[in-house]
Order: C-alpha cells, then sequence, then structure tokens
C-alpha cells in the first residue's frame, strides 16, 4: 500500500454515525418518491442503500418520531423514537 494513499474516512469533514433510517429520494418532475435506507449520516453527507440508479442530484426526505427532551424559549430538543 503506498504511503500516499489517504484513507477516505479521514478525509471526511464531520464525524459519521450508524443509523438505519427509512429515507426517500425525490426526484422532483412529479415522479413517485424511490424509498432507501440511510445506513450512516453526518453534518455534512450520508450513505444511502438505494436499489435503482438515482440522479447525480435530488432531495433526500426523512422523517423520524421524535419525543421532546427539553424545551427551551424557541428551541426544542427531541430525542429520536425507534
Amino acid at each position: 500500500m503506498s504511503i500516499f494513499r489517504l484513507d477516505f474516512r479521514n478525509r471526511r469533514q464531520s464525524p459519521r454515525f450508524e443509523v438505519h433510517y427509512l429515507g426517500q429520494i425525490d426526484l422532483g418532475r412529479d415522479v413517485e418518491l424511490v424509498n432507501c435506507i440511510i445506513c450512516d449520516i453526518s453534518e455534512t453527507g450520508a450513505k444511502l442503500a438505494v436499489g435503482q440508479e438515482v440522479p447525480d442530484e435530488f432531495m433526500l426526505v426523512f422523517k423520524r418520531r421524535c419525543v421532546v427532551v427539553r424545551k427551551d424559549d424557541d428551541e426544542v430538543a427531541v430525542q429520536f423514537v425507534p
């Protein structure tokens, strides 16, 4: 292995967290949403498991059931519920 080869994980801008969220890809153009699994997620990106080809740009949509753990003025902290 070359000493010049960088491990991809070391080049990430922010830490990733393993999750298994159901997501949907919105292709626009009045097309049905494409289901996917969000495998991991970070502040700057995510890894998706997709069963079909997708374009180079799309809107990722995901909903998570939440419970409020703290309320302060106009902010709310939530915890995802499985």
